[in-house]
């Protein structure tokens, strides 16, 4: 198994990197920054079912926020 060490050694496929981000799927940067990493690169890795969820409730409430007049 790899060390911790290891790991924060070798680079990270983009593969990877994306993975990773979404491994913290709190975090709505790190689901953006996954997504405009795919869209970058042409990349398509599979999200989880429960990060497309999440992603459908932020578009939906975009969707039904009160629009601000500037």
């Amino acid at each position: 198994m790899e060390t911790p060490a290891d790991y924060f050694r070798r680079k990270l496929t983009d593969e990877e990197l994306i993975a990773g981000l979404r491994s913290s799927p709190s975090h709505r940067v790190c689901r953006e920054a996954a997504a405009r990493l795919e869209e970058l690169t042409g990349l398509a890795v599979p999200k989880p079912e429960f990060i497309e969820r999440l992603d459908d409730l932020a578009d939906e409430r975009r969707k039904n926020a009160p629009q601000e007049n500037g």
